[in-house]
Formats: structure tokens, sequence, C-alpha cells
């Protein structure tokens, strides 16, 4: 449905009140799904989850109020607004269904303007409160990011400069290379994570934005393949492509660089030394549109479904350990998929535990 405004999963045993509840939301770009039963409506959340329940009290086997209390019994749907269609407007009714778990009630025969605005008032109130809790997961990660992920890798650097220091000041030289090592890996992160910091930040505030051209995706790749090269062969990682020397693609090509970048530097980070990384990159139509899918995939740790579901999301604070200890703060796939979003393209991840991941991206063809 085109600018649909929301999905609502209407409960009734009435076949007549479902068609005239139906045809109200459809007039005014709701999606739907409709139940005449409460256990048919639990059966429904079990794949599906709407934005608001219009959910009628009198209904024989579960009435209501019961059903309402055993929507609510599950996490998943705590967050799932529930406005109660009623013929009783009597006081114990009205606190019945309110202590049951519902928001809302409408009085039967319900108003059609009424029944809107009482929809679009509290589902324009989720959406708020869904962004003011997108903005505080924002917030707090910021600050993670700046009190442990930037602050450990900077003393590291100051503190093994002191002790390199002190060996020199002694003209002791056993351990100065392991310090030197050191400082460089600690240099080496805090630059990735400021500059994919700065990109994250200027996203948020608005200030960057797309630049599309018509560029070759094939060296692009190949440049950013031996960018990563001195990485890759510290952990003894081969690297094959299987892709044509000309694919060109329409999108900003330093936004796309960066999304190259953090993929390659994630496959190489979770894949074991003498593991092989994998780059694909072909014509595809989707939707009757000429695109380019490129995949960047590894034979290295993988991840697990339930952490899948978390990644390019800000709010799961999701990280892990590469396979030699490698740090990372999952910032560089929220970047990924910033920048994809703004290049018209889609990006996806398959992956398997103990068999690799693979990372999907695609951008949109030259014309």
């Amino acid at each position: 449905m085109d600018n649909c405004k929301g999905t609502i999963l209407i409960v009734d045993d009435n076949a007549n009140n479902l068609k005239v509840l139906a045809g109200v939301l459809n007039e005014n770009n709701y999606d739907f799904r409709m139940a005449k039963s409460g256990q048919l409506a639990l059966n429904i959340l079990e794949k599906t989850k709407p934005d608001l329940i219009l959910l009628d009290i009198q209904m024989p086997e579960m009435d209501g109020f019961e059903t309402c209390v055993r929507i609510k019994e599950k996490v998943e749907n705590i967050g799932i607004m529930i406005i109660f269609l009623t013929a009783n407007t009597d006081t114990e009714s009205i606190k019945k269904a309110f202590k049951s778990g519902g928001l809302d009630y409408v009085t039967k025969p319900f108003n059609s303007d009424e029944l809107l605005a009482r929809i679009n008032t509290h589902i324009k109130l989720k959406r708020q409160t869904e962004e003011l809790e997108l903005q505080n997961a924002t917030k707090d990660k910021f600050f993670s990011i700046i009190s442990h992920d930037l602050i450990n890798p900077l003393s590291g650097v100051i503190g093994f400069s002191e002790l390199l220091k002190e060996d020199l000041k002694e003209k002791e030289f056993g351990n100065a290379e392991k310090y030197v090592n050191v400082i460089y890996k600690s240099g080496k992160f805090t630059l990735d994570l400021l500059q994919n910091l700065l990109e994250w930040s200027r996203i948020q505030v608005g200030s960057i934005k797309s630049v599309k051209n018509n560029f070759n995706l094939s060296k692009l790749l190949i440049d950013n393949i031996d960018g990563v090269s001195a990485k890759s062969s510290v952990k003894d990682i081969s690297i094959k492509t299987n892709f044509p020397e000309t694919l060109f693609v329409n999108a900003d090509e330093k936004m796309i660089s960066t999304v190259i970048r953090n993929l390659l530097t994630n496959a190489l980070k979770f894949t074991p030394n003498g593991g092989t990384i994998t780059i694909t990159s072909e014509e595809k139509f989707v939707d009757n549109i000429q695109m380019i899918e490129t995949t960047i995939k590894d034979n290295g740790i993988g991840i697990s479904e339930e952490n899948l579901n978390k990644l390019f999301k800000i709010e799961q604070n999701y990280k892990s350990l590469g396979t030699n200890k490698e740090k990372g703060t999952g910032l560089g796939l929220i970047l990924c998929k910033e920048f994809i979003n703004q290049n018209n393209g889609l990006i996806r991840v398959e992956s398997e535990l103990d068999v690799g991941s693979s990372f999907i991206f695609t951008l949109e063809a030259a014309k």
C-alpha cells in the first residue's frame, strides 16, 4: 500500500464490524489484518507485529480482556498499542480495560472520525517514542565510544610510549620492537575509529550527502584490496576476486570506498590466519532496474542467528573480537548501511557460525 501509515490488527467476532473497520482503515491508507477470535489474534502475532490492535471486548471463548492479557504476557508484544472497542462504558469495564493492558477505548457504535483521530494520535506518539529511543541509543553509543573505545587505545599509546622512553634513556632496546608494535596498532585503531566517528557524526547532523557520479566499481575494489594488503599479509589471508575489469555504477565514490574498506577490514578481522576472502561483483536486474551486486565473502568465524539481527543497528551496540583479538566498535557496519541507503542500494548479510559470512550490497548501474 502506497504511503501506508501503519499496520493495524482488527480483532472482532462480528463479520460486519470487521468489514466496516477494514473499509475505514483502507480508505485512510492503513494496512490491516483481521482476526475473528482472540486465539486467531495470538496466532497472527506469532508471525507479524502490527503497530496497533483494535480489540473487541465481547467475544466468545476468550473475551477481549483475556486476549489483551495474553498478548502482553510476551515481551515482544509489550510495545504494541491496544485500543478496546466496547459498548460497555461503565466504570468497572473501563478500569478492567486499562488494567489488562489497553491504552485507550472507543465506544460502540463508533464514530469513524473519532476512531481515526485516536489511531492517528497513538501511532504518532509511538513513532515519536521510537525516534526518541533511537536518539538516546545513538547518544549512548557515542559516549561509549568516547569513554571506552577511544580512551583505551590512546592510553596504550601513552603508556607504552613512556616505557619506550625509559628504555631508550637507559639504552635498553630489548623490548623496543614490542612497544613500537603496540603503539602502532593502538594508533592505527584510533585513527580508523576517528575516521568512522567523524563520518558518522556528519551523518547525524545531516551535513553529509551523497554526490553521485559514474565510476568504475572494479577499480575501486582493486584499490581497496591493495590498501589492506599489509593486513592480509600479516594473517596470511588470500583475497580472491571474480569480477570484470569494468563495472560502472552511479553512486558517491567516496562513500562506497568507505563501505568497501569497512567490509574488507571486517572480513580480515574475523577470518583466521591462512583463510580466504572472495570478492565477486556482477550485473543483476532488481525490479527491472539494472544493479551491480557485490559480495565480500570470508571463511571466518561467522555470526550467530541471534546476533545477525543486531547488525546495522546503533541501539544494539553489537561488537566482538576478531580471530587475533582485534577490537571493533560495530560503527563501521552502521556507516555502511547509511552510505548504501543514501546511494539507493541495499545491504544484507548471510552467515553461519564456524563457516563464514557474506556481506552483499547493491548499487545502481551507470546509465
